[in-house]
């Protein structure tokens, strides 16, 4: 079978959640199928065929990006020409979902559903009976949670068209733990301290967790980079608070040796957005607990409540804080928890299950029917 992925940027060189997910995930079904990725950031008028990591690249001309979405006339041609059994269209994405339209694949295209269009959401004014179109002619939906499924208002008239499967990571990268790394964050940071992990972005809650931080009597690192990162390190210093750390991006194995480091991880997003959290289960697969926000998507699921980490209203520093404190306070409670998270990410968010679950989907598509639960029992 060939599997062709289509969204806008792959992992190298973008850096980012559904970037790394579509890198990790071809990683994987190469072993069972004849994959390929087509994505955009070719020159202005050259398209670039190229291997990445060992997975055919195809990146199309581009002509610039409006509102983020990549201007790329040929991409339908593209898709078309690509020859692929089964098309996984990785939403959202308007380039690739209107190429998908246009290309006459739908029939063989399964949507993987990665979050709702928020902060972009009144250009969903024009581009919604486009998307519903596409969704509506989709042969399956992919979306990462039930709990997304359930609050998402486009995916909510096409529910007998979705299937849930969830992301995952590869657990094992995080088992390779340096005591004397481990060791030195905790004396350079004080121990017990708490940590955020992730691309500085909007609908992270990096101000809530400023302001909280007034309230945390421990270290709080706030690690990574992004567009938010001078005007959260502006804010911590007009608050003038002395307990927050920003290290900038971490290499992979400085970003674990942060998560065994620390006693609590803080996942304070505010917007559906974001849609899931793998950061949550990089800590979990650490054994920490994380405090994160309800924001009715995956990110519940992902940090059970009670059960691998706690929940906290969006928004609220003082709730945040409150949280923090007991677990800090608590450290049979974060034991438990930590533990318990770590148990379930390694049964049930590996990224070999998820890679498998979506391999399935994608075979049932090419024998021309909907998947099964028996198919996707991995």
């Amino acid at each position: 079978m060939k599997l062709l992925h289509v969204y806008k940027d792959f992992d190298p060189p973008v850096k980012g959640g559904i970037e790394g997910h579509i890198a990790l995930m071809c990683r994987y079904q190469r072993s069972w199928a004849n994959v390929e990725a087509l994505v955009c950031g070719g020159g202005l008028f050259r398209t670039v065929r190229e291997e990445r990591n060992g997975i055919p690249v195809t990146a199309a001309a581009e002509w610039g990006r409006l509102m983020g979405a990549p201007v790329a006339p040929g991409f339908p041609r593209l898709i078309r020409r690509a020859g692929a059994d089964v098309v996984m269209a990785h939403s959202p994405n308007p380039t690739g979902e209107i190429g998908c339209l246009l290309a006459g694949v739908m029939a063989r295209t399964v949507v993987r559903y990665h979050s709702d269009v928020v902060r972009q959401a009144s250009a969903m004014r024009l581009y919604g009976p486009m998307f519903r179109a596409f969704l509506r002619r989709a042969a399956v939906i992919l979306p990462t949670s039930r709990v997304y499924m359930e609050t998402s208002p486009w995916l909510q008239p096409f529910r007998d068209r979705c299937v849930v499967v969830p992301l995952g990571i590869e657990t094992e990268a995080f088992d390779r733990l340096d005591p004397e790394r481990v060791a030195a964050l905790r004396r350079a940071y004080g121990e017990p301290f708490v940590l955020f992990a992730g691309r500085h972005r909007y609908y992270k809650g990096l101000p809530v967790l400023v302001r909280a931080a007034a309230r945390i009597p421990a270290t709080v690192v706030v690690a990574g980079d992004g567009p938010e990162r001078d005007r959260t390190m502006a804010l911590a210093e007009s608050m003038g608070l002395k307990n927050l750390r920003f290290p900038g991006a971490l290499s992979q194995e400085d970003l674990v040796a942060h998560y065994h480091a620390c006693a609590v991880v803080a996942f304070p997003s505010v917007a559906r957005s974001e849609a899931f959290g793998l950061t949550i289960l990089e800590a979990h697969a650490c054994g920490r607990p994380v405090v994160a926000t309800r924001l009715g998507t995956g990110v519940e699921w992902a940090n059970l409540d009670g059960v691998t980490g706690l929940n906290v209203p969006p928004g609220d520093p003082d709730a945040l804080a409150e949280t923090v404190n007991r677990l800090l306070g608590d450290a049979d409670l974060r034991e438990r928890l930590g533990s318990a998270g770590r148990t379930r990410v390694r049964a049930e968010f590996h990224a070999s299950r998820a890679a498998r679950m979506e391999y399935a989907a994608c075979r049932a598509v090419a024998e021309g029917r909907f998947p099964t639960d028996e198919d996707l029992a991995v």
